[in-house]
């Protein structure tokens, strides 16, 4: 797993280079672009003024909410969501998921594509189904491979082909689609509102009780044609028809309804309720599911004991240092208890030596002339407070050892 974090402005653009497989996208609220691959080759720079992104299998990124990204192709899969800046996606080989994005303007997408909450959306063609559940701002394609499935669109919804069924509710503005099966409308029309929708089979409308809008209905046999609504009787005896719900005013809304099959216009709830029967089997939001892209790495808390942890720390950084400081005096004090002994016993020896010739000390500032003067005699022993004194001397470092040793030879020996 290769893994790149680098610093960025929010608004920088990224630009994601052909991926090779996967694409799952998120937008977070940090001032950084995360990219990561289970490839061999990731690269993550900014040049010419954008974050650029390129590897060799598939790629999860995260970067700010509002950046504009822009993926060159996807030969897998893409998912992506949180993203409040535009985005502009080239061919995708798979499927698409959105959810929470800005406004959206794709090229082909192979697979199938759903589409939640997202701004102004626009795309070339979709070979599979697609379905929509809430745009701010028009929907345009020109082709869906198999059915769509819409809802709650704020601007114009144009669909120049969609290859099976269309089932569209809560379109704000006006409607321009041609479906190759069977089509299904709950509108509400606005003023000077246009609607042309065409179904190669069955086509049912259902409008308010009160709408206001002028019809123009044309079905494949009279008898197939219908119209639901109180004060509404038909002649039943022509293909087309056209009249007007509500009162004639200038702004009126109009529509144009084609069925290669039955068609049928109604204020009723129960025929709405039971579209399904009338032909219409396309799946409703409830059978989409968007996958979710992986977790964005929290950045890490300060832990709640963290001051306690750090005191104990330096606690026992010291004791261990207090250790360490006591272990050395004690080899010190072993190391001159050494040479005291050392020192006695050479001084000791040199005792015999004097007995024997002429001595001359030489001890610092002291010269010490030791030499005997008549027989050899036993000497007086080194008191213990001379003893002290010379190892106090030794210990002050007011002498050598080796003074030392000379000093307490020269008291072991003299007359």
């Amino acid at each position: 797993m290769q893994q790149q974090t680098i610093s960025v402005d929010p608004g920088l653009p990224v630009r994601v280079s052909a991926v090779a497989g996967d694409l799952r996208v998120a937008g977070w609220e940090r001032a950084e672009v995360m990219a990561k691959t289970d490839g061999d080759r990731l690269t993550l720079v900014v040049e010419d003024g954008e974050a650029r992104v390129a590897c060799d299998e598939n790629l999860i990124l995260y970067l700010p909410r509002a950046a504009a990204l822009i993926v060159e192709s996807v030969a897998g899969d893409a998912s992506l969501q949180a993203l409040h800046g535009p985005l502009r996606l080239g061919p995708v080989a798979g499927d698409v998921t959105m959810n929470d994005l800005g406004p959206v303007d794709a090229e082909t997408i192979a697979g199938d594509a759903s589409l939640r909450h997202v701004g102004p959306f626009s795309a070339k063609s979709i070979s599979g189904d697609f379905v929509l559940r809430g745009c701010k701002g028009d929907c345009v394609l020109e082709t869906v491979g198999g059915d769509a499935s819409l809802r709650d669109v704020e601007g114009r919804l144009v669909i120049q082909s969609v290859g099976s069924d269309l089932y569209a509710r809560g379109v704000r503005g006006g409607v321009n689609v041609s479906a190759g099966a069977d089509v299904t409308l709950y509108l509400e029309p606005g003023p000077n509102g246009l609607y042309h929708v065409s179904a190669g089979d069955d086509l049912l409308l259902r409008l308010p009780k009160d709408a206001q809008v002028e019809l123009h209905l044309v079905g494949s046999d009279p008898q197939n044609i219908q119209v639901d609504i109180p004060g509404v009787e038909l002649s039943g005896d022509a293909s087309a028809y056209d009249l007007v719900l509500g009162p004639q005013t200038e702004n009126i809304a109009k529509m144009h309804l084609t069925a290669g099959g039955d068609l049928l216009v109604t204020s009723r709830a129960d025929a709405w309720d039971s579209a399904a029967e009338f032909g219409v089997g396309m799946r409703d939001a409830s059978e989409w599911s968007i996958p979710e892209v992986p977790p964005i790495p929290p950045i890490p808390p300060i832990p709640p004991d963290l001051s306690e942890r750090i005191n104990r720390r330096v606690q026992a950084a010291m004791e261990r240092s207090r250790e360490r400081v006591e272990a050395a005096s004690r080899r010190a004090e072993i190391k001159v208890e050494a040479a005291m002994r050392r020192a006695e016993a050479k001084a000791r020896a040199a005792e015999v030596r004097a007995r024997r010739g002429q001595v001359q000390m030489n001890i610092g500032r002291w010269n010490w002339d030791l030499t005997p003067r008549g027989p050899v005699e036993k000497a007086d022993a080194v008191t213990e407070a001379e003893r002290l004194q010379i190892l106090k001397m030794l210990q002050e470092k007011k002498i050598t050892v080796e003074e030392a040793e000379k000093l307490l030879a020269a008291l072991e020996g003299k007359l």
